[in-house]
């Protein structure tokens, strides 16, 4: 789809003046060096709390290829808990790198994948798949009774629903008008997803379970053997937009007047938030509002909008707060009721949103009449 170039005026980037200099500043080694050591612990914790209580020092040296004082603790970690765990920090990390060129694409702060109904259509392409490929289903006869069927589909659905929501935001004005049009988006998806459901069979139903609640739990091995390559090809070509995305801040016009390849630009940008949220939802459901807060709170600790330092900052932001969020949720082994992670995210994103309205409207009543 050809996305039209607008000239309107520039709009102000989302947090800060967009600084070259500050990759390299004091301020950006210290966040960047405390969202490692809080990655770190995060993984440590999840795979050492549960139902069966393992030591730290048990964790890091089956990690680092040793023996744990208990054989089972070895069996417990690696063939329970570390696909739970990078499966979290691929989640987070792709969905937060998503949603910071969300923000950007659409020139809205509360853009994200799971605001402007990406992750439900993500959903809706998998249930397709999932409920017309069980048993006798139709698209069983297709040969796409796959989980990469799914993620193929999931990735389809999340990118439609993108380009229509960026198709929407090209031709109106108002934040809020295209956040209203992708929550629009969102609903009709999960509508189409409820009326598939209600004709389906019930014991078809628990393969599409995970994904209206979303949860790492289930992620195994041979899912990671697919999710982590692709997370990680999305993530890189994200990386590789980032001087690009810098000028966009500058507005459309601008940058194509300094020789950026506008329309190229956003449809790369496109394909790898399609990518990264279609396949974070096949694998791990839709998850809320990470794609949303990460990137807010990384210009915030930064105070700067430079993609070179933002998105591989919201990747370890977005990783940080999966893995906490999947602890709350369950991984604590303080209950045996395991909570849905948006349960949990939604703590996380409402305040982020709230926080971004009241900023929006104090600087909105500063400007002088």
């Amino acid at each position: 789809m050809t996305v039209p170039v607008r000239s309107r005026a520039p709009a102000a980037p989302p947090a800060g003046p967009v600084r070259r200099s500050t990759r390299r500043s004091p301020r950006t080694a210290a966040v960047l060096a405390a969202l490692v050591v809080l990655l770190v612990l995060g993984v440590l914790l999840l795979l050492g709390q549960g139902s069966v209580r393992i030591p730290l020092g048990d964790v890091a040296s089956v990690l680092a290829g040793g023996e744990a004082s208990r054989d089972v603790y070895e069996t417990v970690i690696l063939d329970a808990r570390a696909p739970k765990a990078i499966a979290a920090v691929l989640a987070g990390a792709a969905l937060a790198v998503g949603g910071a060129q969300m923000q950007t694409l659409f020139r809205n702060p509360l853009a994200d994948p799971f605001v402007l109904g990406v992750s439900s259509g993500a959903e809706l392409g998998a249930a397709i798949v999932i409920l017309g490929s069980t048993g006798t289903g139709w698209l069983f006869q297709l040969g796409v009774l796959s989980q990469l069927g799914v993620t193929g589909a999931a990735v389809v659905g999340s990118g439609l629903v993108l380009v229509l929501a960026l198709a929407v935001a090209q031709r109106v004005a108002s934040p809020v008008t295209v956040l209203i049009v992708g929550i629009m988006f969102g609903y009709l998806a999960g509508a189409i997803v409820d009326v598939l459901v209600y004709y389906t069979e019930p014991e078809r139903l628990q393969s599409l379970a995970g994904f209206t609640r979303g949860t790492v739990r289930d992620v195994s091995w041979d899912d990671l053997a697919v999710l982590a390559p692709v997370c990680g090809a999305g993530v890189l070509l994200s990386l590789a937009l980032a001087r690009p995305l810098n000028v966009l801040l500058l507005g459309e016009r601008y940058a194509a007047t300094m020789g950026i390849p506008v329309r190229a630009v956003q449809r790369t940008s496109l394909v790898a938030v399609a990518v990264l949220a279609g396949v974070t939802t096949a694998y791990c459901g839709v998850i809320g509002f990470i794609g949303l807060a990460a990137p807010h709170l990384v210009r915030a600790l930064l105070r700067t909008s430079n993609h070179l330092v933002v998105l591989p900052a919201s990747a370890l932001m977005g990783a940080v707060l999966v893995l906490a969020a999947e602890y709350v949720a369950g991984g604590n082994g303080l209950t045996d009721t395991a909570l849905p992670l948006n349960s949990v995210t939604a703590f996380i994103g409402a305040p982020v949103v709230l926080w971004v309205l009241l900023r929006r409207r104090r600087d909105s009543a500063q400007v002088p009449a």
